[in-house]
């Protein structure tokens, strides 16, 4: 918000001293220049800004310094006072870390603040309604972000296992069928109308179809084996500081 008034200010200036030369539109060309110009380096620099606080939440992260990231990203949310977006793009991040942590109360509190387009966040919203078995508030709330992930094989997945979840095989296969349509035939969602159409949906292996993606959504779903395996690659790239205590 402060960039654009900041930009509006300069704007303003630049109008003004056109305006000092006799004519009302010596200054508005002036002004339609400055505006975006100013507009653009403002946001620019705040964009770097939150580029690199998150930079340093995902090394924290990778070593394993969850209490450290979760603090790092917070002190991200002053920025959403500077431009536009910013905050809801940090209570997104914040929500999905709560996510994977299986932390369900905490996950609500902040996805619920993210921007309705961020499609991720809605989707973990939907899951988690579906969880407290609430189908249909899930499947409200993930229908309304299908123009924003529309080409997204997993979104169509997540949607498909709203409508079972909902015992309601006819929207599934509906919603299946016209995912694959939107994604030129995503093999995902092809294995998925195969499934439900042989009653085969008990059977049918969610992650391993839709792979990495999947978990994002149901991390209670990852293999132990895999979950070690992210973990000690965290702490092979970004090394714990002598003595293992975080900065």
């Amino acid at each position: 918000m402060y960039n654009l008034l900041i930009s509006t200010g300069v704007a303003s200036v630049a109008f003004l001293l056109g305006l000092a030369g006799g004519q009302w539109y010596y200054g508005f060309a002036p002004a339609l220049i400055v505006f975006p110009i100013v507009y653009f380096l403002l946001a620019r620099r705040t964009g770097k800004q939150v580029e690199a606080i998150m930079a340093k939440a995902m090394s924290e992260l990778q070593t394993q310094r969850m209490d450290a990231a979760k603090e790092t990203m917070r002190s991200a949310l002053g920025l959403g006072r500077w431009q536009f977006l910013v905050g809801q793009q940090i209570y997104a991040q914040m929500g999905a870390l709560e996510y994977v942590q299986r932390k369900p109360k905490a996950a609500r509190d902040l996805l619920e603040k993210a921007w309705s387009r961020n499609w991720q966040a809605q989707a973990m919203l939907a899951v988690l309604d579906a969880k407290k078995g609430d189908h249909p508030a899930g499947i409200k709330r993930l229908g309304k972000a299908r123009l924003f992930a529309r080409k997204e094989p997993v979104f169509w997945g997540i949607l498909t296992w709203l409508h079972l979840r909902n015992k309601d095989p006819d929207m599934a296969m509906s919603t299946v069928k016209e995912g694959i349509d939107v994604t030129d035939g995503a093999k995902p969602l092809k294995e998925l109308d195969t499934a439900i159409a042989n009653d085969r949906v008990k059977r049918f292996k969610w992650d391993k179809v839709f792979g990495q993606s999947w978990y994002q959504f149901f991390p209670e779903q990852m293999p132990m084996q895999r979950m070690q395996a992210a973990a000690n690659k965290g702490r092979k790239t970004f090394p714990q500081p002598r003595g293992g205590r975080g900065r």
